[in-house]
């Protein structure tokens, strides 16, 4: 791992906590990662205008976007897409194998040019870069959506980035293990968490791994995620840079 350089994640679409001077809180969750020398997306929000200023904010322009990868086929996560599409045509956007499946709050259609099917979880080796979209996983909840999530390689440790968690943070994590990467590195988990919490016995035995646990969007159960990791945890805002 000596030869993975540094990994920057900028949130720049959340609604949950506020923002940096000059970037717009509005309702979704995109996040801007910088991974040896790519540009990529997770996850779009919902307003175009807003995507487009605060990613100009992080001095980036939508055809700089090398990729895009999509948690969920909600409005709030993907409806901002349209203005990297219409400036970077070719843009390949990761999908899950359930996109097309009706549920309620579903977002914008996606051109079909685009699109990569994520059939199973795996590491993008197409794109170069040590990143990682797991498998999907259904929830009981928005008529049984389908959600996937992604990892990212650091120097030392791996960061799980999160959509939404519809689906709860425990598969996500038990997922680890059938994309290769190992159970007890180091973990960093950034995201929104929706209606998801671990019990205690969970929340103890993560606890000696995880480095660090930034909430946004969507996330309910703020204070018991507080309790259990304590200074590990924080309630991130629009524009924050997280270097790793």
């Amino acid at each position: 791992m000596d030869n993975i350089q540094n990994i920057k994640i900028t949130i720049i679409y959340d609604d949950l906590n506020g923002a940096e001077k000059e970037y717009i809180r509005s309702f979704g969750f995109a996040a801007l990662i910088k991974v040896e020398g790519k540009k990529f997306l997770f996850d779009a929000g919902t307003n175009e205008e807003v995507l487009m200023h605060n990613l100009l904010m992080c001095k980036v322009l939508p055809s700089e976007i090398d990729a895009v990868i999509l948690s969920h086929n909600h409005y709030d996560h993907i409806n901002g897409l349209s203005v990297i599409i219409r400036d970077n045509r070719e843009v390949p956007i990761y999908i899950h194998k359930y996109w097309n499946d009706q549920v309620r709050f579903i977002g914008n259609s996606l051109p079909p040019s685009n699109i990569r099917v994520i059939q199973e979880g795996r590491k993008l080796e197409e794109l170069g870069i040590k990143v990682y979209v797991t498998n999907c996983f259904q929830s009981q909840d928005y008529g049984g959506i389908y959600e996937q999530a992604c990892y990212i390689e650091t120097r030392d440790a791996f960061v799980l980035l999160c959509g939404c968690s519809h689906p709860g943070l425990n598969v996500f994590l038990n997922d680890r293990k059938n994309l290769g990467i190992p159970e007890d590195k180091p973990l960093h988990i950034i995201g929104g968490f929706h209606g998801f919490k671990f019990d205690e016995e969970k929340a103890s035995q993560l606890k000696r791994y995880i480095r660090s646990i930034l909430i946004f969007h969507c996330t309910n159960n703020i204070t018991r995620f507080q309790s259990q990791f304590q200074e590990k945890c924080a309630i991130g805002i629009v524009g924050m840079e997280n270097q790793f």
